[in-house]
C-alpha cells in the first residue's frame, strides 16, 4: 500500500474540518483532508445552507401574503425553489473546495480508518488504497441522527430532515416531532407554504434549552399563526393510513394514548457524534458514553489526535465547530490553550428567530450572582414595527456588583444576527455601561440591544 506523509490529517470536510485544514495550511503546515462525500459536510449539503434557502424563499411568500397593498392569487413554483436551493449548495461546495485547494490543502475522497495512532488507511472509490501518516490527526467526522424505536423513515410519509429538504411535494398537513432548532425552523418553512402544522414536544415547553420567557412567548406566536403545539407529548409510533397519510400514536400525562392523522411526519431526532468505521481501537482511543474525552485544546487522551465540531459533542452547531477547529490548530502550532470555554451563541432560524448566549437570569442566580435583568420589547422598536414583526424581546442578564454582561436572549427578527452583540459582550467582559455608551444606528433593530442594557437601570428611552 502506498504511503504519504503530512503534518496534519483532517478527517471530515464540514465547517470544522475545512476550517482547520485551511488555517493549518495558511500557517505553513502540510495538510491532507479526507472526506467521503462532497465538501461542506452536513452544513452545506443537508443542513445550514439548504434550510436557510428554503426558509428565505418561504418567508418571501409569507410577506407577500401579508402585504395589505397586494391583491390576487399567489402561485408557488416548487421546482424553482428547489432549483435555487440546489444552485446555492453547488456554488458553496465548489467555493469551499476551490479555496481549500488554493490554500494548499490536499483533498482526498474516501473512507478513513486508523491503522495506528499516527496513521490511517483510506479506501478510495475507483483508486487503490492509500495510507497517510501524519504528525497530527484531527477528527471532524460530524454526528448522526437518532430517532428512537417505533419509526421507519420512508421519505414519503415519514421524513427525516434530508427528505424534507427535497420538498418532493407540499402536504396539506404535517406533524413535526421535536421543537428544538431544526423543528421550529422546518415548522416555519411548512407554515409559510400554507401547510397545517402540528408540533410535538415531549418536554414541558418548546425550545426547552431557551429562556423560559422566550419559550413561552414563542409558543404564543405559533398559536397566533394557527400552528398546533402539543407539549408533554411523545410520538411513539407511526403507521400508514388508507388515505395515503400517517397515523401517529401519542402518549402524554393527560391521555395515556391518543391518535393524530396527518399527511406527513417530520422527525427531527437527536444527534450523537459519529465515529463509525474509524477503527478507533487501533489508535488507542476509547469512547466514554459515545464521546472522545478531550482537553481545552481539543486534544484527546491519545497525544497528537484531536477532535472538533459535532464529533466533540454538544452543542451541534457549525459555528462551534469553526471555533473548535481554530483552537485545535492553535494547539497544534504550540499556542497555549485558553482556560476559558468558548462562548458559543445558539441560533434558531425560524419565524420569529431566537438568539441566545451565556447565562439566563435564573441560572445566574443559582450560580451565586447578584443578578439584574434588562428587558426591552420590540413593540417599542420602530424598525420592528415597519417590518410588522414586533412580537419580540431583548433580555440582558448582568451582575449587579460588577455590571458585567452574563447573558443575552433575543426573540424577534434578525435575532440570529443581533446575538453577535451579546456574544461580543459576554466573551470580552463588557458591562451594561459599555453597551449603554455604545451609539447604535437609528432606526435599526440593533437599538433594542442598547435599550435592553439601558432598561437594566430603568433608563430605556422608548419603553
Amino acid at each position: 500500500m502506498k504511503t504519504e506523509r503530512c503534518d496534519l490529517l483532517v478527517v471530515g470536510g464540514g465547517p470544522g474540518g475545512y476550517t482547520a485544514a485551511m488555517r493549518a495550511a495558511a500557517k505553513g503546515l502540510r495538510v491532507t483532508l479526507v472526506e467521503k462525500g462532497p465538501m461542506g459536510g452536513t452544513c452545506l449539503n443537508r443542513g445550514c445552507l439548504p434550510t436557510k434557502a428554503l426558509l428565505e424563499d418561504t418567508l418571501t411568500i409569507e410577506r407577500v401574503r401579508r402585504a395589505r397593498f397586494l391583491k390576487g392569487d399567489l402561485k408557488i413554483n416548487r421546482e424553482r425553489i428547489l432549483e435555487r436551493k440546489a444552485a446555492l449548495v453547488a456554488e458553496s461546495v465548489a467555493g469551499v473546495t476551490q479555496t481549500a485547494l488554493e490554500k494548499g490543502v490536499t483533498l482526498l475522497q474516501g473512507k478513513a480508518s486508523f491503522t495506528g495512532p499516527d496513521r490511517m488507511a483510506l479506501e478510495r472509490p475507483g483508486d487503490e488504497p492509500l495510507e497517510v501518516q501524519a504528525r497530527h490527526i484531527l477528527l471532524a467526522t460530524g454526528s448522526r441522527p437518532e430517532y428512537g424505536p417505533g419509526f421507519a423513515i420512508d421519505g414519503e410519509r415519514v421524513l427525516d430532515t434530508d427528505a424534507a429538504l427535497a420538498l418532493a411535494s407540499i402536504p396539506r398537513s404535517v406533524a413535526v416531532v421535536g421543537t428544538g432548532n431544526r423543528g421550529v425552523e422546518f415548522a416555519a418553512i411548512y407554515a409559510n407554504l400554507g401547510v397545517r402544522v402540528t408540533l410535538i414536544e415531549r418536554a414541558k415547553r418548546i425550545l426547552p434549552r431557551e429562556h423560559r420567557w422566550v419559550s413561552g412567548r414563542y409558543r404564543q406566536v405559533l398559536g397566533q399563526r394557527r400552528m398546533q403545539v402539543l407539549t408533554r407529548t411523545e410520538a411513539v409510533a407511526a403507521e400508514p393510513t388508507q388515505g395515503g397519510g400517517v397515523r401517529l400514536t401519542l402518549e402524554s400525562p393527560k391521555h395515556e394514548q391518543d391518535r393524530l392523522e396527518v399527511d406527513q411526519v417530520l422527525l427531527t431526532g437527536s444527534r450523537r457524534p459519529s465515529f463509525a468505521g474509524l477503527n478507533l481501537e487501533a489508535a488507542g482511543l476509547v469512547l466514554q458514553d459515545g464521546l472522545l474525552e478531550h482537553g481545552p485544546a481539543l486534544e484527546t487522551g491519545q497525544k497528537g489526535i484531536y477532535v472538533a465540531g459535532d464529533a466533540a459533542g454538544a452543542p451541534y452547531l457549525a459555528h462551534k465547530a469553526i471555533g473548535q477547529a481554530m483552537a485545535a490548530v492553535d494547539g497544534i502550532l504550540g499556542k497555549e490553550a485558553s482556560a476559558e470555554a468558548l462562548v458559543v451563541p445558539n441560533c434558531i432560524y425560524g419565524d420569529p428567530e431566537v438568539g441566545s448566549v451565556g447565562l439566563k437570569d435564573y441560572e445566574a442566580k443559582k450560580a451565586g450572582y447578584n443578578v439584574r435583568l434588562g428587558e426591552f420589547h420590540l413593540v417599542r422598536n420602530g424598525r420592528a414595527g415597519t417590518m410588522g414583526k414586533d412580537e419580540g424581546v431583548v433580555l440582558t442578564v448582568s451582575d449587579a456588583d460588577t455590571g458585567r454582561v452574563l447573558g443575552m436572549h433575543i426573540l424577534g427578527p434578525s435575532a440570529t444576527e443581533l446575538i453577535s452583540l451579546g456574544a461580543l459582550a459576554v466573551r470580552n467582559g463588557l458591562t451594561v455601561g459599555d453597551l449603554k455608551q455604545t451609539v447604535l444606528p437609528h432606526m435599526t433593530l440593533s437599538e433594542a440591544v442598547f435599550e435592553s442594557a439601558a432598561a437594566t437601570d430603568g433608563e430605556a428611552v422608548h419603553q
